[in-house]
C-alpha cells in the first residue's frame, strides 16, 4: 500500500499502477491455465482413481485448436472476474484534515475529523473510535503499517499504536455475567453466525451488540467483549 498527496488529500489502497498490474497478471494467468487445461484433463483421465473423471473426459475431448481456444477465452474471462474481485474487496482510504473516507465492496463511508477520537491497527485491521470509545469502523486494511501511521499522523489525527481499550476486553461464554439477556442473546446467534461464516449477518449482529453499548472484537472464532461509555 502507498500513499501519495494530492493537494490536502492524502490516499492509500490499490494504486493506479497496482490496478494496472492486477486487470492484467490475472486475466493473462487465466489464460494460459485456459490453453493448457484440456492437456491437464487428458493427463488425469489416464488416472482412473482420480474423482470426477466425467467431467476430465469431457474437457480432455476438447482438443485441438477449437477447444484450445474456448478454454482460454473462459481463462481470461475468469481472471478479469478475479481482478474486480480484487479490486472491490481492497480497502480504499481518502483523509484530509477534514474527514476521513472508507471504500470497500463500493460501499462508502465518511466520517468528520471531529468524529474520530483515535486511530489505530488490530493486527490488520483498521480501527476508527470516536468520542465514547465505540467502533466506527473495523475493516481489514493492505499494506505496510508504517505507511498508514505516517499518512493519519501527517493529517493531525490521533494515532495510537495499538488499541488503548485492548486490557479491558474479555471472552464471551454464554450466560457471561455483565451483560444483559438481550446482548448474551446476540452473542451465541453471532457464534452460530461465526461457525456458519455468514460474514454479514455475524457484521450485522456485531452492530446490534454496539446499539447495546457492547464492543466486540473477534480472534479466529473467539469473541471478545467490552462495554463503550468513555474516551479513549
Amino acid at each position: 500500500m502507498q500513499y501519495e498527496s494530492q493537494s490536502q488529500w492524502m490516499e492509500l489502497g490499490v494504486s493506479r499502477k497496482d490496478k494496472i498490474i492486477i486487470w492484467a497478471v490475472f486475466p493473462i494467468l487465466g489464460a494460459v491455465a485456459g490453453w493448457f487445461i484440456p492437456v491437464l484433463a487428458k493427463w488425469i483421465v489416464a488416472l482412473p482413481w482420480f474423482p470426477f473423471q466425467g467431467v476430465f473426459k469431457l474437457v480432455s475431448s476438447m482438443h485441438g485448436a477449437w477447444g484450445s481456444t474456448v478454454m482460454t477465452a473462459l481463462g481470461l474471462v475468469g481472471g478479469g472476474i478475479l481482478s474486480i474481485i480484487a479490486v472491490k474487496e481492497s480497502l480504499q482510504i481518502r483523509l484530509s484534515d477534514r474527514e476521513v473516507r472508507l471504500k470497500i465492496h463500493d460501499e462508502e463511508r465518511v466520517f468528520a475529523r471531529q468524529e474520530v477520537a483515535a486511530i489505530f491497527l488490530d493486527q490488520k485491521q483498521l480501527v476508527l473510535l470516536d468520542m465514547n470509545g465505540r467502533e466506527l469502523f473495523r475493516d481489514e486494511a493492505d499494506g505496510k503499517s508504517k505507511a498508514i501511521a505516517e499518512a493519519f499522523i501527517r493529517a493531525g489525527y490521533d494515532w495510537r499504536e495499538q488499541d488503548p481499550f485492548a486490557e479491558e476486553y474479555a471472552r464471551w461464554v454464554a450466560d457471561a455475567p455483565g451483560l444483559s439477556p438481550g446482548a448474551n442473546a446476540l452473542f451465541l446467534a453471532r457464534e452460530k453466525a461465526i461457525d456458519r461464516e455468514d460474514k454479514e449477518d455475524a457484521e450485522d449482529l456485531r452492530k446490534e451488540l454496539s446499539k447495546l453499548g457492547v464492543t466486540v472484537r473477534d480472534e479466529k472464532k473467539r469473541q471478545y467483549w467490552r462495554m463503550h461509555g468513555r474516551r479513549p
